[in-house]
């Protein structure tokens, strides 16, 4: 059985927070909400699949932990979690639900990820292969250079 770790931010924990009171007793067992979290390494390293926005510091995460994603990016964002999430998609690391259609489609996709192991394997090493656990320390390095400084 599923357990569902949902993070809503402060904005929207009011509204979840009343409507997990209307869960099934069965389901409520499995459904952890929460606005916010300071364990979301422990959360990312135990989750088989995200379901998230695709904001740049949250996308950054996934990689390292080697997590697949469903990813819904804010349509009021601009454009830049729309091309945040696109390159996870072409890389097969995620799937792309836009916001119109997750009310339809989230269940659904969601389900179809969950039991397919396969699928799920597959986006998992591609999205470890985006990971770059070194970059703080090229980009300090690439800083001292660029500062006339000897690299570290």
């Amino acid at each position: 059985m599923a357990q569902i770790i949902h993070i809503t931010g402060n904005l929207d924990w009011p509204v979840v927070e009343k409507a997990t009171q209307t869960l099934p007793a069965e389901l409520r067992s499995r459904y952890h909400a929460m606005p916010y979290s300071h364990e979301m390494g422990a959360a990312l390293a135990s989750a088989d699949l995200v379901v998230s926005r695709a904001g740049a510091s949250s996308l950054g995460e996934y990689p390292f932990f080697g997590l697949p994603a469903v990813l819904v990016p804010y349509p009021h964002a601009w454009r830049y979690q729309k091309i945040n999430a696109d390159y996870l998609a072409e890389q097969n690391a995620a799937v792309i639900l836009q916001d119109e259609v997750l009310e339809d489609k989230l269940i659904p996709v969601v389900k179809d990820l969950l039991l397919n192991e396969h699928k799920r394997e597959t986006m998992r090493d591609a999205m470890k292969k985006l990971s770059n656990p070194n970059a703080s320390r090229m980009i300090a390095s690439q800083l001292v250079k660029l500062a006339g400084e000897q690299p570290l």
